[in-house]
C-alpha cells in the first residue's frame, strides 16, 4: 500500500481534510493490516473485535489484555512487538528535522510510578476537528466528565454512564458553518466551548436540565482576517469580581478576556500572528502567552504587554501552564521539545525536556493538594507522560493507540482523564492516583523533603490547609493510600 492510499484510508472519517495533518500516526486498525498481522497463520482482523462497554483491571486477565480490550495473543503477535513496529514505521515518517532531534536527544528515565489504569469506557467517542487543537476534554470532578463530540459536548462520569449533551449546538450556524467545537474549558460552575469561526457557548454547570445556555462571538473581527478559529480556552478567577474570566486564544492573532458573569469581553490583545494557548498565573497578574511564534512570551495579564520574550523553541508552540506554585511555567512545541521555567529567574529554563515520539500538544500540571507534584504531557498520538515536577529527571510513560483528544485532571488531582479519538478503539481513560500508602507510612520522607526546601506537594502542610483551592482536607489526604474503596463491610 503506497502513502496516497493511506491518506484516503485515514481519512474517510475526517469532517475536515482541509485540516487534516498527513503526519498523523495512522490508526492501529490500519496499521495492524498493512505492517504487522502475519501472513501464516491468518491473524483475525481488529475489526473483529467485540469491546465490551468498559475494560477495568480485572478485564485485563493479567497481560493477556491490553487497556483498549485488544488479544494480541489471539493474532499471533505481542503487544510489545507492535509497539515496536509502530514506533519504526512513525519515526520514518517524520520530518527529518524531528528525526534529528530524536536522535540528539537524552530520554527521560520511564521509572516512576504516579498513575495507574482504573477503567476504559469504550461507549464515548470523542472528536477531534482540527489536527493541532487536543483541549477537548475537562472535568470537574470523577462525577462531570465533559467531552467534544462534533457538534455537542457530553457529559458523562468515572462509571461511564450514558452521555448526555450538556451543550447541544447542532442547530447553530455561523457564516454557513456549523458549530463545531474545536476547545473547551471548565471550572467550577463554569463550561464553555470555542469553535472555528469565533463564536463560544457558555452555561452554568449547576443549571436545571434544559436550560438555554448563552451563545456569544468575538466582538471585535478583523474583516480581512483568514481565519477565526478559538485555539484555546482557560478559565480563571477574576481579580476584580466573584465570577470566572475565559481566556480565548484565536487564530486572529488575538487574545480576549470575556466576563462570564456578565458575557462581555473586558480585554482584546493583539499580538504578532496567531495566538495558539495561554495560561494565567496562580494570583492572576501574569500570564504566558504561546503561538505561531517561536517566542514564549510573559506578559501582564491586565495590560497584554510582554515583559519577557523567552527563546527556547525552534518552532511554533501549541501548549503552556502554570503551576500553582505560580513559580514553574511549561511550555511544549511542534519541534517536540518541552521546557520548564522559573518565573523568579528568567534567564534561562529549568529543564529543557522531549516527547517520546508524536508533537506534544497540551500540558497539565497537577493541582495544589493533589499529591506529588506532576507535569503531565499528551503527544498527539499514542503517549502520554506524567513527569516528576519536583525534579524533572524522571517520569511515567503511559503508551495505547490511536489520537489523544486531550486530557483532564480533576481538581483534587486523584483522576487523569485521557480522551482517545482512535478510529476503532477510542474511549474515555481513567488513571487513578498511585503510590499514596507508601509515603504515608513513611510520615518522615515528607518532613525531611520539606524541611530541605523540596516540597512533595505545591504547597507545605500548612500551606496546603489555608489554600483554598485544595479541594481535600487534611484527613481526606491522609487517608489516600489505605484501599478503603475496595474494604468489603
Amino acid at each position: 500500500m503506497n502513502q496516497h492510499e493511506l491518506d484516503v484510508e485515514t481519512n474517510i472519517h475526517d469532517e475536515h481534510p482541509c485540516v487534516h495533518n498527513k503526519e498523523t500516526f495512522l490508526d492501529i486498525t490500519t496499521f495492524f493490516r498493512h505492517f504487522v498481522a502475519p501472513r501464516k497463520p491468518i491473524a483475525p482482523s481488529l475489526d473483529d473485535i467485540q469491546l465490551p462497554d468498559a475494560i477495568t483491571q480485572d478485564s485485563l486477565q493479567g497481560d493477556r489484555y491490553d487497556f483498549q480490550g485488544i488479544d494480541w495473543t489471539a493474532r499471533h503477535s505481542t503487544r510489545a512487538s507492535v509497539r515496536e513496529s509502530r514506533e519504526i514505521f512513525e519515526t520514518a515518517r517524520m520530518q527529518p528535522k524531528l528525526r534529528q532531534v530524536r536522535q540528539w536527544r537524552t530520554p527521560t528515565r520511564n521509572t516512576d510510578n504516579f498513575f495507574s489504569f482504573q477503567r476504559m469506557n469504550t461507549t464515548h467517542k470523542p472528536f477531534i476537528p482540527h489536527f493541532q487543537l487536543r483541549n477537548l476534554i475537562a472535568s470537574t470532578s470523577r462525577n462531570d466528565v465533559f467531552y467534544a463530540a462534533r457538534h455537542k459536548v457530553m457529559r458523562t462520569d468515572a462509571s461511564g454512564s450514558p452521555a448526555t449533551a450538556t451543550l447541544d449546538l447542532t442547530k447553530l450556524v455561523t457564516d454557513g458553518q456549523q458549530f463545531q467545537v474545536t476547545t473547551l474549558a471548565a471550572m467550577d460552575d463554569v463550561l464553555i466551548a470555542g469553535g472555528f469561526e469565533g463564536e463560544y457557548a457558555l452555561t452554568g454547570l449547576s443549571a436545571t436540565y434544559g436550560t438555554p445556555f448563552t451563545l456569544g462571538r468575538i466582538k471585535d473581527r478583523a474583516p480581512d482576517s483568514k481565519s477565526h478559529i478559538t485555539n484555546h480556552i482557560h478559565l480563571c478567577e477574576s481579580r476584580t469580581n466573584y465570577t470566572p474570566q475565559a481566556v480565548l486564544c484565536s487564530n486572529d492573532f488575538r487574545l480576549r478576556v470575556l466576563d462570564c458573569g456578565t458575557n462581555t469581553f473586558t480585554h482584546s490583545f493583539l499580538y504578532p500572528t496567531a495566538v495558539n494557548c495561554s495560561a494565567t498565573s496562580p494570583d492572576g497578574r501574569m500570564r504566558v502567552v504561546v503561538g505561531d511564534f517561536q517566542e514564549t512570551l510573559i506578559t501582564n495579564a491586565e495590560t497584554g504587554q510582554p515583559f519577557e520574550s523567552l527563546n527556547s523553541h525552534t518552532d511554533d508552540v501549541f501548549a503552556c501552564a502554570w503551576a500553582d506554585d505560580g513559580i514553574h511555567v511549561a511550555t511544549a512545541a511542534q519541534d517536540s521539545t518541552i521546557v520548564v521555567w522559573d518565573a523568579r529567574y528568567w534567564g534561562q529554563p529549568l529543564t529543557v525536556l522531549y516527547s517520546e515520539l508524536s508533537i506534544p500538544r497540551v500540558l497539565r500540571f497537577s493541582p495544589v493538594g493533589g499529591g506529588p507534584r506532576v507535569l503531565v504531557v499528551a503527544e498527539s498520538d499514542d503517549y502520554i507522560s506524567i513527569i516528576n515536577a519536583q525534579t524533572f529527571e524522571s517520569r511515567q510513560v503511559f503508551d495505547f493507540f490511536g489520537s489523544t483528544a486531550g486530557i483532564s485532571m480533576t481538581p483534587d488531582g486523584q483522576s487523569l482523564f485521557v480522551a482517545n479519538s482512535d478510529r476503532r478503539f477510542s474511549g474515555i481513560m481513567e488513571l487513578g492516583r498511585a503510590g499514596w500508602s507508601e509515603k504515608r507510612r513513611a510520615p518522615r520522607w515528607e518532613d525531611k523533603w520539606e524541611k530541605e526546601g523540596m516540597m512533595v506537594d505545591w504547597a507545605d502542610e500548612d500551606g496546603l490547609h489555608a489554600d483554598r483551592r485544595v479541594v481535600c482536607g487534611w484527613d481526606e489526604r491522609e487517608r489516600r493510600g489505605a484501599g478503603l474503596g475496595e474494604l468489603t463491610v
